[in-house]
């Protein structure tokens, strides 16, 4: 009987830990971030993709980036295929890395402005090409200090 209350007990133990680490977790990631911390993140990413697409890149610059991205990240572009996971992104990353595709010489996108809401930024960026501004609509939405979804709304 002895055994089986000092199994008991440590069950308990392990199970009131592991809700502590669940709940703990779960604060972290329902965390609401201010205006200035999202509009920070938003620039953050925008470096980090940025760096990705500049000739020279690594894998270590795609992780940076992919490091900011929720676990269940998913990626909204309905003009240019759809909608990607964090895990399909990062392989196509990583695969027209390896082909050279990422091979600018100055950074893409560059933020024209930021709205901040509830745990999401609309952003305009811009990007140049050959002399033309194109300019590119997008909402980021975050859970805890990590992006959970990217939204583009430009063709």
């Amino acid at each position: 009987m002895q055994k089986l209350m000092t199994l008991f007990k440590g069950l308990v133990a392990v199970l009131v830990l592991g809700f502590s680490c669940s709940a703990a977790a779960q604060g972290a990631d329902s965390r609401e971030l201010d205006a200035a911390e999202l509009k920070a993140k938003v620039v953050a990413i925008t470096d980090a993709q940025n760096k990705v697409m500049l000739k020279g890149s690594t894998q270590a610059d795609v992780d940076t980036l992919f490091a900011m991205y929720h676990a269940d990240f998913v990626y909204q572009h309905q003009v240019y295929g759809g909608e990607y996971s964090r895990e399909k992104l990062y392989a196509n990353t990583l695969r027209l890395q390896a082909m050279g595709k990422y091979n600018l010489t100055a950074p893409r996108y560059q933020i024209q402005s930021q709205i901040p809401g509830y745990n999401a930024v609309a952003v305009q960026r811009v990007e140049m090409q050959q002399g033309v501004a194109h300019h590119h609509l997008a909402v980021f939405e975050f859970r805890g200090d990590k992006v959970s979804r990217i939204i583009e709304y430009w063709k």
